[in-house]
């Protein structure tokens, strides 16, 4: 699960570059918004043509019939005059701001990436996804591409070997519009951080809070308590069909397991569990998303309430440190009613709860 404080941390960080570099860049957005349409401008003093001679050719204010050519320094030089901006120095520092905001995306990304392995989370992987492959805006070549029309007259073969040549004015605005773009980009990942970082943490509130740990316990010693009438009704099958025996632990897991899967979704048998006092132990079931470890047993002939208690004993010193275990429930299979006083097992067991570890004995029926 994400750690809290990192998760507050990172809620800080997005709220601060909000402020800074998310509000700088719509600023500098609605001004390349206004030149832009400014710039659209350009193309009524165009007298030239892609893919000919006089592309750089137009209107010169002033004289009629005359024709100026001018490369894009001349609009950008407009464009400051008219704005008293220079695009460059625009260009440069939404370059600065977005390298702060492409560094808090890894930054993200990395602090959130352990979710990738919680299915309860699917929904936020996407956008953890999303965010990861996230793209700032385009690159002017991508929007000259755009802009360049699908066929084109050619009345001098050799232009095309020297490659086709760009209008000064599709340049510049090319050149604005990726930087528009760029800039724009800003508000969808912030948005897209905002709404990751405040689904994760619903849902890691909904997973902690109390109520879905009485919900858990509530389902859990429902099972428990049913289980033996539950083996029972096994037993009684249409026209007398097989059934399963319980006749030792392996078949106690086995039934138990299937009903937990009507429950709950990461279910992790055998696993690996700590040492203790030089011996490991495998954990009989994890319901990973919960951390709560399920141990099971089922008395027999000569199973004592002394070995029984000894077992339990020795599986709560096991799991007591345990990283993924914050709960240890273990369940003791009792058909022929062995174990001669339940109840004080049960509690002699979970009298041993520690702050890290809560223990939960079931001995039924």
């Amino acid at each position: 699960m994400i750690n809290k404080t990192i998760l507050l941390q990172i809620k800080s960080k997005l709220g601060q570059i909000k402020e800074t570099e998310g509000s700088r860049l719509l600023e500098i957005h609605k001004i390349l918004m206004g030149i832009s349409d400014f710039s659209a401008s350009f193309k009524d003093a165009w007298l030239g043509g892609w893919g000919q001679e006089d592309f750089d050719y137009y209107d010169y204010a002033g004289q009629a019939g005359s024709a100026l050519k001018v490369g894009t320094d001349y609009f950008y030089q407009i464009i400051e005059k008219e704005y008293d901006v220079k695009i460059e120095e625009i260009q440069s520092e939404i370059f600065d701001l977005l390298k702060n905001l492409k560094s808090f995306k890894q930054e993200l990304v990395t602090e959130l990436s352990p979710i990738r392995d919680k299915e309860e989370f699917y929904n936020e992987i996407d956008l953890l996804q999303k965010i990861e492959d996230y793209e700032w805006g385009f690159h002017i070549s991508t929007v000259l591409r755009q802009m360049q029309p699908n066929s084109i007259a050619i009345r001098n073969v050799h232009l095309i070997n020297r490659g086709l040549a760009t209008p000064p004015h599709i340049h510049v605005s090319a050149d604005l519009v990726a930087s528009t773009t760029q800039a724009f980009s800003a508000s969808g990942f912030l948005e897209l951080a905002t709404r990751l970082l405040r689904q994760v943490e619903i849902k890691t509130e909904r997973v902690d809070s109390p109520d879905t740990s009485k919900h858990n316990e509530l389902i859990l010693t429902n099972i428990f308590d049913n289980f033996h009438n539950f083996c029972n009704q096994l037993k009684n099958r249409h026209n007398n069909r097989p059934s399963i025996e319980v006749n030792d632990e392996y078949d106690v897991q086995d039934i138990l397991h299937s009903i937990l899967k009507l429950h709950f979704r990461d279910i992790r048998e055998e696993e690996n569990g700590p040492s203790f006092a030089g011996s490991s132990a495998r954990m009989d079931f994890l319901l990973n998303e919960e951390q709560i470890v399920i141990e099971v047993k089922k008395t027999r002939e000569k199973l004592t309430d002394r070995e029984i208690g000894n077992q339990l004993i020795l599986d709560v010193a096991h799991y007591a440190n345990h990283p993924s275990c914050k709960r240890l429930i273990c369940f003791v299979y009792d058909p022929e009613n062995r174990v001669k006083n339940p109840r004080g097992v049960e509690k002699d067991i979970e009298s041993r709860s520690t702050e890290n570890l809560n223990v939960k004995l079931y001995i039924r029926p």
